[in-house]
């Protein structure tokens, strides 16, 4: 379940991280073994704040699209904005030809003067 560091994971990450300590070199081994030890258990905690932040963004996502889709259910979309009949359909169809070929008679019209 937990991920496992390396000195190498901790030291590539406090170079990206600009937190390294240039002093290490003059610590004792039990010293550098206790910063080391400090330096991982701080990367482990970020890394944990990372991924609880990820899952509590994760479950506001969900529970904003559940909210979402209760409301469209409590408030279904008004019928002018549905989709009509077919029987509609075709008038529209029918209406929409009609100013198209009057459309295109006055271009023509246009065109002979």
């Amino acid at each position: 379940m937990f991920s496992t560091y390396s000195i190498n994971d901790v030291a590539a990450y406090e170079e990206v991280d600009g937190t390294h300590q240039e002093f290490s070199y003059k610590l004792t081994s039990e010293q550098r073994v206790e910063w080391e030890i400090q330096s991982i258990i701080r990367l482990a905690h970020q890394e944990q704040e990372a991924h609880t932040q990820q899952q509590v963004m994760g479950a506001m996502k969900k529970r904003e699209e559940e909210d979402l889709a209760e409301l469209r259910y409590i408030n279904p979309l008004p019928k002018s904005l549905t989709r009509m009949t077919p029987c509609h359909d075709e008038e529209l169809r029918v209406l929409l030809d009609e100013i198209a070929s009057m459309k295109e008679s006055s271009d023509e019209y246009d065109d002979d003067l």
